[in-house]
């Protein structure tokens, strides 16, 4: 199922064929999973008419979806880091410890091979109170083997208050043997309070131990909120989602054994003969 957008299209009924098009057209790149949105382009370009590609297709209309995907999906924060453009440096002490205490914890949390993994953070002011935001993404695309995946992630934080919340969104992409899988994930995470701190309150090493303690929960949030729960639904998807997908009995009459490794010793077994010998 495609994400709806976040502004209601008109009703199929009173578009015309252009406006269809375009709508279906914005509605595919938009939901391109990671890492795959030059890929699903170039699809549709090949699928459509040279003449309705150059105006369906047109750089300004692709390059308004591009910014508009990147931005949903927290790739910006990525970009951001390739052209240089990640972790402020202008002088913030705030921004300076948090952007230190994020660079040591994507190193040890986001450091699997083929992942890419970056953050940016920013201060808004509001009756001269700072609040915090840190983006984080990480992305890992493999689709020599069939996957791709993104985790986003969003923290706001308050340092003399002590007030801290955000959300991750998770997105899983598989497609092979003609199936072709979306998972998405939206947590809301329940605003808690970390150690408040000003300035005045010490150097800048008690400072960095401020930023920690907030990428501590950072951590915690993840393992608690998300990690844990997504081990869960795996460990259960067998027996529950994947189940709940086909018919208890199946045209053979017989009831589908959800047993992984049954079914690739059959496939393995079945690669490893000559059909044409068994035919009568």
């Amino acid at each position: 199922k495609l994400p709806d957008r976040t502004t209601k299209t008109p009703h199929l009924k009173t578009m015309t064929m252009t406006e269809t098009s375009q709508a279906t057209i914005e509605r595919l790149l938009l939901a391109s999973p990671p890492g795959q949105f030059d890929i699903i382009l170039e699809d549709l370009r090949s699928l459509l008419p040279k003449s309705s590609s150059q105006s369906l297709l047109e750089p300004t209309v692709v390059s308004t979806l591009r910014s508009e995907w990147e931005a949903s999906s927290g790739r910006l924060t990525l970009n951001a880091a390739d052209g240089g453009g990640a972790g402020s440096e202008d002088g913030d002490g705030f921004i300076t410890s948090l952007s230190k205490a994020m660079d040591n914890y994507l190193a040890q949390k986001f450091s699997s091979p083929g992942v890419r993994a970056a953050h940016a953070v920013n201060v808004t002011t509001a009756n001269d109170t700072p609040t915090f935001t840190i983006a984080t993404y990480a992305e890992r695309i493999d689709l020599h083997n069939h996957h791709a995946g993104s985790w986003k992630g969003c923290y706001t934080i308050c340092p003399s208050s002590g007030e801290m919340g955000g959300n991750i969104s998770v997105c899983a992409h598989t497609f092979e043997n003609g199936g072709n899988v979306q998972l998405h994930s939206d947590i809301s995470l329940e605003a808690t309070k970390v150690e408040t701190y000003s300035p005045s309150d010490g150097d800048d090493e008690e400072q960095l131990d401020w930023a920690k303690r907030v990428t501590s929960q950072i951590e915690c949030w993840e393992e608690e909120n998300l990690m844990k729960n997504l081990s869960s639904m795996y460990e259960s998807m067998g027996n529950t989602y994947l189940k709940s997908l086909r018919r208890v009995m199946p045209i053979t009459r017989t009831k589908m054994e959800w047993n992984v490794m049954a079914h690739r010793v059959v496939q393995t077994l079945g690669e490893g003969h000559d059909k044409d010998k068994f035919k009568h």
